[in-house]
């Protein structure tokens, strides 16, 4: 495990504490490598996928998904959530990581980023922004995680811990493929 996945781990440790939940099956989505942490909180089983894909079966729910902060690189994040929605078995947890607009003045809106390379195009949520595509998704937000540890451009980062309940999302977005 590299130095950075060793951080947020220990990081993960200490604020998420997941100590206490039945962790059972675990999808990892996106760029950290948790498999060594969740294998110590006893997950029976561990999927790691480099990036969404429909190709997962949502045949046997997931006790819990983590998202790390790569996500905001998709064409539609809102899809995301949607998707690890159908994922999470009710009453699982997501913890979901991403990169967030710096001004508090602006936690409420979400920036498209064009670098001038559409594989390089993103959305950068605020903070309010991101909790909203969890809510809407069929998650209920526990509790934000403080202080993550910082990203390798220097964009801030925001973490939250979410139940997954049972209620039709607020949007239906089953149509809207992953990929771009």
């Amino acid at each position: 495990m590299s130095a950075t996945a060793d951080s947020l781990a220990a990081w993960v440790a200490a604020q998420a504490d997941l100590s206490d939940y039945a962790v059972g099956r675990v999808l990892e989505v996106g760029g950290s490598d948790g498999e060594e942490y969740f294998g110590r909180l006893g997950a029976a089983e561990f999927v790691s996928l480099p990036q969404p894909s429909e190709s997962l079966s949502a045949n046997t729910p997931f006790d819990l998904v983590h998202c790390s902060a790569d996500l905001e690189t998709e064409l539609h994040p809102l899809s995301v959530y949607a998707w690890l929605r159908t994922l999470v078995a009710p009453g699982g947890m997501l913890l979901a990581g991403s990169s967030v607009l710096a001004e508090a003045a602006h936690s409420q809106y979400a920036e498209y980023v064009s670098a001038g390379d559409p594989a390089a195009a993103r959305w950068l949520p605020g903070r309010l922004a991101f909790r909203w595509m969890v809510e809407v998704s069929g998650f209920d937000v526990r509790n934000w995680l403080d202080d993550p540890p910082p990203s390798g451009d220097g964009q801030p980062r925001a973490y939250l811990l979410a139940t997954a309940v049972e209620r039709v999302p607020a949007l239906d977005l089953s149509r809207q493929p992953l990929g771009r």
